[in-house]
Parts: structure tokens; C-alpha cells; sequence
């Protein structure tokens, strides 16, 4: 390690005598000095230089250390023009002006480096391992590093500059200790010029001077050497741990292994993929690589900041992954099973049974989802948007620092958006029979002859009617009296009565007591009104909620505080410390897909360009992908009379929208709550087919302030089942035909007959 040392600039120990050879260097140096300035008479040569300085009066020393910032950037050496300032200026105002010149002219040298050949150096320092060595080296001991090197009085400062440009070290950190650390340096330069030049104008030799250069000497070599001992201690810890920096990965298993998932695995998780070198502070470091991460590291690096993305499990998260697309994939499969199925209702009569091949709906999701990844893909956020992609574990290390493999990222701002996991019940014998999730169910290859399902929410029931669509038996257990617990009580009876009528049973107000295993089978003990009651199923699908993913983070070095629901943020998404934000599931009430997008978008706002975004002021709808959908955005009745806002509701039947009789699917509705008096949409919910894609119209409607009357005057292509919405705006308006303005209307147009 000497070595590598010495291949830096003879920042090594060099020998048992190296700490001493510099100093009696230093000393000939000045003692030639002063043979020189005597024999060639120097003297009225710095006469000269000093009567072109006094010209600027007053700005002589500015001028002098404008020279100086220029020299340093242009690399010629400081030393004489520090004997220069000496002699000029005298001892104090000498040193004050080489000490800012050297130091204003080290940092725009050392950013030209930074700024223009970081980059391309940093690749190549990657394939270096010991170059690699040292690069983290200046980022986790830079003070000492920067400092031993400064106190070297004759290292070559200027080219040090551009040096240290190319590294890891913070540049606040180079500037601190370059100033400090040069000042004894410049001191016995700047005053040892001073001595020589007083004393030949008094013709005596500087005997002073060497006494004085002799203590600054002792002082010096002492720091040095403390420092190198302490550098070479932190060397070898390096070298110690490097093994475990760069260590493999740990590649997340996908199953099965076919050529669908090897696809998504080199998109989402590349095995081969090298983290890059780190910069040496990121406008932005986002750990977690779900949908909220992704829109926050795309949008920044887009914008041109400094991004560095987390990710250990598979880019794209749980959207990608194991939610929205893989879910959509196969309801798309099992809608086109139930129209078979119920062809015939339309004249069209279909002979034999459907036969719904369940491996091929699995790979066709599997494929499809493997085409979507592209999307997220580790290459493409490095190659399109710039973004420093590291695969692996993150956790804070201090409130500005992240680690992640070994390596140490610094950041100005950072976002939290590692996402959630499926919640386990404290139901006994539940883990050891074992059961699937959300992250799980997807990599089934084999229909489930009986699925049972623990949780009437949303996940359950998307899968509860798409796997019965698909040919399982499926029952689906809740512990409260309504499956959809959060949805309006009207919409969750329509869609209980159409899983009903496909053959889904459905306990509500149940609990699952005990699971057990009995051979193949897994027996679920059902309770319900204290009456038990077994179930055997070939396999169980838990969905009883969400935990956020907080542990191994290390939050309270960072000092961002959490609970038992994610890191907590304010509106603006700040965390309890302000450099760091939240995003997504981790972060925010809302566990969808798109307010995850929005979510990233604040941050972006928030944290980059000091925006006042704020969470509350989204208009949010959500669906639930069931045949029929339910959708919702803004407030249910029950919220708004908690809050103690009085509404009108007007409802629209399915039955009575032309488009939806002949679609045959008069099972729904739409409802619009506004606020008492007024035609302010507050809330709405819509029970349709297509319910998701109806919904955006009124949140739309919200987002611009327009009433519900606004809505009448819309004019919808007809017949759609969006007509419904119209038809609202329609009956808002018939209630502002009172009795009196009905008579006022009725003499009016008697007068015009």
C-alpha cells in the first residue's frame, strides 16, 4: 500500500528518514534563497515588481491575488510568488493574500477537474482496484488525506488540485483544509521572504529566520507523521474490508425459471450489472426502486441532477412485479372466459365447456410483464436519464450519507420510497401450512383446484373473481359485515351479489381461528357467530393489508422518525429531517400505483426547486379492478359528515342509461355527493364495467372546479355508459326548478303564445 501511496504524490512513509528530508530540503532551499537574492541582486529586481503593484494603490493586493488564482488554475508554481507577496507586502498582509489566492485558485482548479473529467475518470478508476481503493479513501478520510498532502510544504500544490478534482473528497471538505493546512506552509514562504529581505537591507544574516523555521519544522513533521500513521491504519481497514464491498449481489429468485422471467431479471436486476463509482455528492439518492423511486429518479436525472437509485430487490417494484401488472394480465384472461361463458345471454351459442388453459394465461402474463420491464430497466434509467443504478441494500449512515455494498453516497436531498410488504396474520399454523400473497400467487404454473382467500379488500377480490373465472373453486373469508370495508355499502352489495351469481362463496363477518396441513390439503378453521367450521383448500391467498418496509434502514442515524405505518412526512412529504422526503406506499395513506406517481412528483418539486407541493391538495381516484369495477374519488357521505359538511346526493342507475341496457350490464351506478345548495362536486363512486375509465371525467371536473351543473352542458357521444354522468348534471339542474320559477316560466311563455 506504500506503494500506492507514493504513486499519489510521496505521501508515503518513504523510508525512516523521509520525515526529516524534507524539512533540511526546505531549509538549503531558503538559505539559497538568501545567496541568491545577495549575489544577483533579486533585490532590485522585487523593487520593480513592487513599484507595478503600488501603481493600483489601495487594489495592489486584490491585483496580486487575482495573479495568483490565475497561476495556481494555470499550474505554475506558487513558491516564488509567495517569496514575491513576502517581500512586498510584509509578513501579515503577505500571508493574508497568498493564503485567499492559493485557496480561490485551488477551488475553481480543483471544480474544472470535477466538473470536466470526473466522469470520464471514474470509469476507468472502477476497473482499478487499488485506484478504486484510494477513491474511496478520499471520500470516507478526505480531511486527513487533503491535510497530509497540504502539509507536505513541498508537494506540488497546483497539480494537487486538479488531482484531488477527480476523486471522491467533498469539495467543501478540499477547501477547509486546503486553507488551513497551507497556512503554515505559506507562513514560513511568506514571512521566511520577509526575514531574508529585512535582514540583507540590514546586512546581517537571518539567523532568526532558521530558529523560527526550526520550530515550524518540529511542528510539521509531528502532524505529518501523526496523520500518516492514521492513514495507513484506515488504509488497511479498507483493504481488510474490500472483500465484503465487493461482494455479489444477492439476485432475487424468480420462479419459474423460464425465458419470460430470465428477461425480467435482466431488465429489473441484471447479475452482471456493476455499480458505478459514486459522485461525490448527489443532488438526490433515492432508495427504493418502486413506481414512486422511478418517477422521482427519472424526473431529477431528466432535469439534470445528480441522481444515484437503490434498489436490492427487482427495479419496478411491486407495480411491475407482483400488483398492477401481473394482476391485469390475467383479469384480461378471465374477463374473456366469462364472456364465453355467458355468450349465450347475447344469441350466441358456444357448444362444450370453456377450457381455460391456466398455464398458458400464466405465461402470456409472464411475457407481457417481461415486455413492460423494459420500461424500468436498470440500462435505461443509466443510459437515458444518467442515473447511478446501484443493486442492493441501502441504509442510512448519518443524516447525509447512504450506504449501499460497501460504498458511501452523500447526498444534498434524499427520498424514502421503499414501498410496503403483505401483512402476516397471527393466525396459528397459517406460515407452517404455508400460503401465497400478492408476491407469490403469480409464479403459480397449476390452477388451485379450491383457493381460499383471508381478506375481502381489494386484492382479494380481484383474484377471488378472477381465479373463479378461471376454474378454481374460491371462497373468500372477512372478518368485518362488508367485503371493500372503505367503498360506499350500495357498491359493495352489487358487486357481492355478482360474485355470488358466479359461484364465489363469500363469508362475511367470519374469522379464521387455525390453519393445519393434512397431507396436500390445508384445513382452515373458520369462526362465525362462535360456531366452527372447517375448510379444506388447495391453497390459501392472504391479503389482510400492507406493513411498510422500514427495517434495515437504519432510519435513526439519519434521524427521520417512523411508526408502525411508514416514515411519517409532513404535507409537503419532509421527513422529520428536512433533507430527506417520502414517497409512495411507505410514506403516504394512499397504496396505489398512480398517487405513488404523484407522490414522486412533489418530491421532485419540493426538494429540487423549493415548490410548496402539497399532498392534500391531490384529487385522488382509485378502482378496483372487479367486473363490475368500483371507483371513487373525493369524499363518501360518511367523511363529510365528519367533517360536518352537509351533502346532496343524486344517483344514477345503470338500468336506466341506454348503453348499459344494451351492453347488458345494468348492475351499477353512478353517484355524485355535492354540498348542500351548491353544485360542488365533493365525492363520487361509480359501479360499471369500465367504472375506472369513467371516474376520470368527474375527477377532472374536481381538479377544475366545475359543478356538477357544468356537467350537463358536456355533450357525450351517445349511447355510452358515461351518459350517466350527464344525466346527473341534468337532474342537479331540475332542482333548481322550484315551484315559483316553474309559475314565473309558465306566465312567460303564456304571454308568447
Amino acid at each position: 500500500m506504500d506503494g500506492k501511496m507514493t504513486e499519489k504524490g510521496n505521501a508515503g512513509e518513504g523510508g525512516k528518514g523521509g520525515g526529516l528530508l524534507k524539512p533540511i530540503i526546505l531549509i538549503a532551499i531558503i538559505l539559497a534563497l538568501f545567496i541568491l537574492v545577495r549575489v544577483f541582486g533579486i533585490g532590485d529586481r522585487l523593487g520593480e515588481i513592487k513599484g507595478f503593484i503600488e501603481r493600483f494603490g489601495a487594489w495592489g493586493p486584490l491585483v496580486f491575488v487575482g495573479i495568483y488564482v490565475v497561476a495556481t488554475v494555470l499550474v505554475i508554481p506558487g513558491s516564488p510568488l509567495s517569496i514575491i507577496a513576502g517581500a512586498i507586502f510584509g509578513s501579515f498582509v503577505g500571508v493574508v493574500v497568498v493564503i485567499f489566492g492559493a485557496t480561490i485558485g485551488a477551488s475553481f482548479a480543483f471544480l474544472i477537474s470535477r466538473y470536466f473529467a470526473r466522469e470520464s475518470v471514474a470509469g476507468w478508476i472502477s476497473r482499478k482496484e487499488s485506484f478504486a481503493n484510494l477513491d474511496r479513501m478520499t471520500e470516507e478520510h478526505g480531511s486527513v488525506i487533503v491535510a497530509l498532502t497540504r502539509l507536505v510544504p513541498i508537494f506540488p500544490f497546483n497539480l494537487l488540485n486538479y488531482a484531488f478534482g477527480l476523486t471522491r473528497v467533498r469539495f467543501f471538505t478540499y477547501v477547509f483544509w486546503s486553507f488551513f493546512c497551507m497556512l503554515p506552509g505559506t507562513i514560513m514562504y511568506v514571512v521566511g521572504a520577509d526575514l531574508v529581505f529585512t535582514a540583507i537591507a540590514e546586512g546581517r544574516v537571518p539567523l532568526s529566520l532558521i530558529g523560527i523555521l526550526a520550530v515550524a519544522i518540529v511542528f510539521v513533521t509531528v502532524v505529518v507523521r501523526y496523520a500518516r500513521k492514521s492513514l495507513h491504519e484506515k488504509e488497511r481497514n479498507v483493504e481488510m474490508g474490500s472483500v465484503g464491498e465487493i461482494s455479489t449481489k444477492a439476485v432475487p429468485e424468480l420462479s419459474p425459471n423460464d425465458v419470460h422471467n430470465k428477461t425480467l431479471l435482466s431488465n429489473t436486476h441484471p447479475i452482471d450489472w456493476v455499480n458505478p463509482v459514486p459522485e461525490p455528492v448527489y443532488n438526490l439518492v433515492v432508495i427504493g426502486g418502486g413506481t414512486a423511486g422511478l418517477v422521482c429518479a427519472a424526473g431529477a436525472g431528466g432535469l439534470g441532477a445528480k441522481v444515484a437509485l437503490i434498489e436490492g430487490g427487482l427495479l419496478g417494484g411491486d407495480c411491475l412485479n407482483s400488483g398492477c401488472v401481473p394482476s391485469k394480465a390475467i383479469i384480461r384472461s378471465s374477463r374473456s372466459a366469462a364472456d364465453i361463458t355467458d355468450a349465450n345471454r347475447f344469441g350466441v351459442n358456444l357448444s362444450g365447456k370453456v377450457n381455460v388453459d391456466f398455464s398458458a394465461v400464466m405465461e402470456r402474463m409472464r411475457r407481457l410483464r417481461a415486455d413492460i420491464s423494459a420500461h424500468d430497466s436498470a440500462r435505461r434509467f443509466s443510459e437515458e436519464f444518467g442515473v447511478h443504478v446501484f443493486l442492493g441494500e441501502g441504509k442510512f449512515t448519518g443524516p447525509r450519507t447512504v450506504s449501499v455494498n460497501g460504498a458511501t453516497l452523500s447526498f444534498k436531498r434524499a427520498v424514502i420510497a421503499t414501498g410496503t410488504r403483505p401483512a402476516e396474520p397471527p393466525i396459528k399454523g397459517l406460515k407452517e401450512a404455508g400460503y401465497l400473497t400478492n408476491e407469490t400467487i403469480f409464479s403459480l404454473t397449476r390452477r388451485p383446484g379450491h383457493l381460499v382467500i383471508i381478506g375481502g379488500g381489494p386484492i382479494g377480490c380481484e383474484l377471488a373473481q378472477t381465479f373463479r373465472r378461471l376454474g378454481s373453486k374460491v371462497t373468500v373469508v372477512e372478518m368485518a359485515d362488508q367485503f371493500l370495508i372503505r367503498e360506499d355499502k350500495d357498491a359493495a352489495d352489487i358487486l357481492k351479489e355478482a360474485f355470488e351469481s358466479e359461484g364465489i362463496k363469500i363469508l362475511l363477518g367470519t374469522a379464521v381461528k387455525e390453519v393445519a396441513k393434512k397431507g396436500k390439503k390445508k384445513i382452515v378453521t373458520v369462526v362465525k357467530d362462535g360456531i366452527e367450521k372447517n375448510i379444506s383448500a388447495d391453497e390459501i391467498l392472504v391479503g389482510v393489508g400492507r406493513i411498510p418496509n422500514v427495517e434495515g434502514l437504519n432510519l435513526e442515524a439519519a434521524g427521520v422518525k417512523y411508526n408502525r405505518f411508514g416514515v411519517i412526512v409532513d404535507d409537503r412529504l419532509r421527513t422529520s429531517n428536512r433533507r430527506i422526503y417520502g414517497a409512495g406506499d411507505v410514506a403516504i395513506p394512499y397504496k396505489f400505483t398512480h398517487t405513488a406517481d404523484a407522490s414522486a412528483r412533489i418530491v421532485i418539486q419540493n426538494a429540487l426547486f423549493f415548490g410548496r407541493k402539497r399532498l392534500s391538495a391531490l384529487t385522488v381516484p382509485w378502482t378496483t379492478y372487479t367486473d363490475p369495477e368500483i371507483a371513487h374519488v373525493g369524499m363518501y357521505e360518511r367523511d363529510a359528515e365528519g367533517k360536518g359538511i352537509k351533502v346532496t346526493t343524486f344517483k344514477q342507475e345503470l338500468r336506466d342509461v341506454d348503453r348499459a341496457v344494451l351492453d347488458g350490464e345494468m348492475g351499477g351506478f353512478v353517484k355524485v355527493h355535492v354540498r348542500e345548495g351548491t353544485d360542488r362536486i365533493l365525492g363520487a363512486t361509480i359501479v360499471a364495467r369500465h367504472a375506472g375509465e369513467m371516474i376520470s371525467e368527474i375527477t377532472a371536473a374536481m381538479r377544475a372546479g366545475l359543478g356538477l351543473g357544468s356537467l350537463s352542458s358536456v355533450i357525450h357521444p351517445y349511447p355510452t355508459q358515461a351518459e350517466a354522468i350527464r344525466q346527473l348534471g341534468d337532474k342537479y339542474n331540475r332542482t333548481k326548478l322550484t315551484p315559483m320559477v316553474k309559475k314565473i316560466f309558465k306566465a312567460w311563455l303564456s304571454l308568447n303564445r
